[in-house]
């Protein structure tokens, strides 16, 4: 090639538009396998990230968007080896994930050196974005619960109602750390707890803690540990029956299936998706026609669906497959039709959090679904 025919090709290069990049990679590392919790939560976010971008492809949405897929297993190590490999091999231009809080932070600052945007999600721990918002950029959103959020709704509800509160907490970093929170939020105001109990995640009977509980003379149960369904199971051999208060985790269809609606009634927590609303309402019809008997978890499974477009309007905006140009889109997305409380315009540089306090809710299971709680008169 003689040297103006070189520089004619360079010169060309240098001017190729953003949007000539014809597919957009984005990583998704979820939990996929392991406990049914952790797989209800990452297949119900998966399901509905994977709607909204049907709906982009399908409505003709340019560059493409291409999905890589893993299943960390809840584990924090696999998490950060799957993640590494889709920067350095996969390349892509977007991560999604994953279930488990301490997964996140601990791949969290790795995609932040790499300069690649992370949507987080649905992991839930307080701090996931805060760390990283005064590193300017930060490339660290999330699209999900915030644990504060429906810790302290559910404190402010709990002291007004109940005399004798409890706690059921895993010992995983998200337990401990969801019994500090509830420890130090219940000493802000002026109360305290009656009974606490720690029990290791790959346990599977809780009647020693319950019958602590029965014995203390607890009438509120928090139930922070991972298996959700577990607290449930000793109540009518013990012929204890307390509300229960917990993770979000205690809307999932998968619980009601194992605990049966009777034992769930009057179960309490954590919502951003409110399923009176027309258009939840026609979204989990939707899904539940997409998914079948697949179909998990309506509230995460929306967070998921928009998550979704917040990615689809980003590459879309950004028309370009470069992780820098597709943070800056992220942080200024706007128009986004959420399913969830997620707003139109969902971030700023101060703030990478989907949901705010006001968009989270108590949620109660009332004759076999979960609809909002009504403050008592």
């Amino acid at each position: 090639m003689d040297t103006r025919r070189r520089i004619l090709v360079m010169a060309l290069c240098v001017a190729l538009p953003a949007s000539a990049v014809d597919t957009v990679k984005v990583g998704v590392v979820e939990g996929l396998s392991g406990p049914p919790a952790i797989t209800d939560f990452g297949e119900s976010y998966l399901q509905g990230l994977k709607l909204a971008l049907k709906d982009y492809a399908e409505h003709g949405g340019k560059p493409k968007i291409e999905l890589i897929v893993y299943d960390d297993e809840a584990n924090p190590q696999r998490a950060v080896s799957l993640v590494q490999r889709l920067i350095q091999s996969d390349n892509v231009s977007i991560v999604v994930g994953t279930v488990s809080s301490g997964n996140v932070m601990a791949f969290a600052p790795i995609l932040q050196r790499a300069g690649v945007p992370l949507i987080a999600g649905p992991s839930i721990a307080t701090n996931i974005t805060t760390d990283f918002i005064n590193q300017k950029p930060s490339f660290i959103f999330r699209c999900s619960m915030v644990e504060k959020f429906q810790i302290e709704a559910m404190l402010d509800w709990g002291v007004k109602n109940f005399k004798k509160l409890g706690l059921i907490h895993s010992t995983t970093g998200y337990g401990s750390f969801a019994a500090k929170s509830i420890a130090e939020g219940l000493k802000q105001r002026s109360s305290g707890l009656a009974a606490v109990e720690a029990a290791a995640p790959g346990v599977n009977d809780l009647t020693p803690q319950m019958l602590k509980m029965r014995d203390e003379g607890v009438d509120l149960v928090r139930d922070f540990h991972e298996s959700f369904e577990l607290v449930f199971r000793p109540m009518a051999a013990l012929d204890y029956h307390p509300v229960v208060a917990g993770n979000w985790g205690h809307s999932s269809l998968k619980v009601e299936q194992v605990v049966g609606d009777n034992a769930l009634e009057g179960t309490v927590m954590g919502q951003a998706l409110d399923l009176a609303a027309p258009a939840a309402k026609a979204f989990d019809a939707r899904m539940r026609k997409e998914y079948g008997k697949d179909y998990r978890w309506p509230v995460v499974a929306a967070l998921g669906y928009d998550a979704g477009q917040i990615v689809a309007a980003a590459v879309s905006k950004a028309q370009s497959a470069d992780p820098k140009a597709l943070r800056d889109a992220i942080e200024n997305v706007d128009g986004i039709k959420a399913i969830t409380a997620t707003p139109a315009h969902p971030f700023s540089p101060g703030d990478h959090e989907c949901l705010k306090q006001k968009d989270v809710f108590l949620g109660v299971w009332k004759n076999g679904q979960v609809v909002r709680l009504e403050p008592k008169r």
